[in-house]
Protein backbone atom coordinates (compact mmCIF):
# COMPACT_ATOMS: atom_id res chain seq x y z
CA UNK A 1 0.00 0.00 0.00
CA UNK A 2 1.49 3.33 -1.18
CA UNK A 3 0.89 6.27 1.86
CA UNK A 4 -0.29 9.49 0.62
CA UNK A 5 0.64 12.65 1.75
CA UNK A 6 -1.81 15.49 1.90
CA UNK A 7 -0.47 19.55 2.41
CA UNK A 8 -3.02 21.66 3.62
CA UNK A 9 -1.81 25.00 3.75
CA UNK A 10 -4.71 27.91 4.55
CA UNK A 11 -4.74 31.29 1.72
CA UNK A 12 -2.96 33.32 4.45
CA UNK A 13 0.35 30.65 4.47
CA UNK A 14 0.22 30.53 0.56
CA UNK A 15 -0.04 34.63 0.62
CA UNK A 16 2.58 35.10 2.93
CA UNK A 17 5.15 32.65 1.02
CA UNK A 18 4.08 34.00 -2.41
CA UNK A 19 4.93 37.63 -0.58
CA UNK A 20 8.72 36.35 0.76
CA UNK A 21 8.91 34.81 -3.10
CA UNK A 22 8.04 38.28 -4.59
CA UNK A 23 10.61 40.00 -1.89
CA UNK A 24 13.31 37.43 -3.09
CA UNK A 25 12.84 38.09 -7.32
CA UNK A 26 13.26 42.02 -5.82
CA UNK A 27 16.40 41.20 -4.96
CA UNK A 28 17.83 38.87 -7.25
CA UNK A 29 16.74 41.68 -9.64
CA UNK A 30 18.51 44.44 -7.77
CA UNK A 31 21.60 42.31 -7.82
CA UNK A 32 20.91 41.54 -11.66
CA UNK A 33 24.24 42.46 -14.07
CA UNK A 34 23.10 40.27 -16.91
CA UNK A 35 20.21 41.75 -19.34
CA UNK A 36 18.14 38.39 -20.28
CA UNK A 37 18.63 37.41 -16.41
CA UNK A 38 16.96 40.82 -15.62
CA UNK A 39 14.05 39.76 -18.22
CA UNK A 40 13.84 36.45 -16.55
CA UNK A 41 13.30 37.58 -13.32
CA UNK A 42 11.09 40.60 -14.52
CA UNK A 43 8.66 38.24 -15.79
CA UNK A 44 8.91 35.96 -13.32
CA UNK A 45 7.67 38.85 -10.96
CA UNK A 46 5.40 39.96 -12.59
CA UNK A 47 3.65 36.76 -12.60
CA UNK A 48 3.84 36.47 -8.70
CA UNK A 49 2.16 39.89 -8.05
CA UNK A 50 -0.75 38.97 -10.63
CA UNK A 51 -1.07 35.82 -8.44
CA UNK A 52 -0.35 37.52 -5.26
CA UNK A 53 -3.51 39.98 -6.72
CA UNK A 54 -5.80 37.13 -7.43
CA UNK A 55 -5.22 35.51 -4.16
CA UNK A 56 -6.22 38.70 -2.27
CA UNK A 57 -9.29 39.46 -4.47
CA UNK A 58 -10.33 35.57 -3.91
CA UNK A 59 -10.01 36.67 0.17
CA UNK A 60 -12.37 39.36 -0.48
CA UNK A 61 -15.15 37.71 -2.03
CA UNK A 62 -18.09 36.67 0.08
Amino acid sequence: MTAVVIFHKTIEEMTMTLEQHIEELRAELRNAVDAGERREIKVELETARAELARRLAEEELP
